[in-house]
């Protein structure tokens, strides 16, 4: 990642945010979020942050909670990065992940969207992952770690039907393929939240290969259940 990402994810600190509600999508740190937008009060939303400082926060409804302003209290904070108009009036955006935020307070606005306070309390080493050093695999030091998720991938994808590169996947460094991974697997709303959630990439590292075992036709997490906040648990 540019340090020109990492000094941005710094200096960049709303007290209010418009937010973005979609189950089972989340955005992590210095990832990209392909979005396709057309309902109408999502056009205001982006066209007016277009005209500022064109950030939107990415959540997710709570599905413990009744009603439409009901979201998890953390999500990602996105810079828009490209955009394009199609013809039929539609926004194709690309979000770029700057940092987590937690949701202080939604606010009473005359926005067709909803906007909220916010707060980066707890994820403030968020800004590192954007200084990460890219350099290729055989000079790291996680190569057990990288084994375990490779093994993981694996077999979740032979469950999906789904081919990977697995030769391209090499030059993707460990903490920017467990993100990116965490990103695009199809899991449930709940794991989602759980992986945006963890406290650090040994986390979410952890957790993403247990849901990826769980989820795959190996069995070897078919005796357990998940627990929202920690993961994979034996029973």
């Amino acid at each position: 990642m540019s340090s020109h990402l990492k000094a941005l994810a710094n200096r960049t600190n709303p007290e209010s945010i418009p937010v973005f509600p979609l189950g089972g999508t989340v955005l992590l740190p210095g990832c990209d979020l392909p979005l396709n937008i057309y309902e109408p009060r999502y056009l205001n939303m982006v066209d007016d942050a277009l005209r500022g400082d064109r950030l939107i926060g990415m959540v997710q409804p709570d599905p413990k909670k009744l009603g439409e302003k009901n979201f998890n209290t953390v999500g990602g904070l996105g810079r828009i990065m490209q955009f394009a108009e199609t013809e039929d009036g539609r926004y194709m955006l690309v979000l770029k992940g700057l940092k987590r935020f937690n949701i202080v307070e939604i606010l009473k606005t005359e926005t067709p969207y909803v906007c909220a306070k916010i707060g980066f309390e707890g994820f403030e080493d968020d800004i590192n992952i954007h200084g990460d050093d890219a350099s290729p695999e055989a000079f790291n030091t996680h190569k057990s770690e990288r084994s375990a998720l490779t093994m993981a991938m694996k077999s979740y994808a032979k469950t999906l039907g789904v081919r990977l590169d697995w030769e391209a996947l090499k030059e993707i460094p460990l903490a920017r393929l467990v993100d990116q991974a965490a990103m695009i697997s199809p899991f449930g709303p709940l794991d989602k939240q759980s992986l945006l959630e963890a406290k650090t990439h040994a986390d979410r590292r952890r957790l993403l290969i247990g849901l990826m075992h769980l989820h795959s036709d190996t069995g070897l997490y078919a005796d357990t259940e998940i627990d929202d906040k920690n993961g994979p648990v034996l029973q």
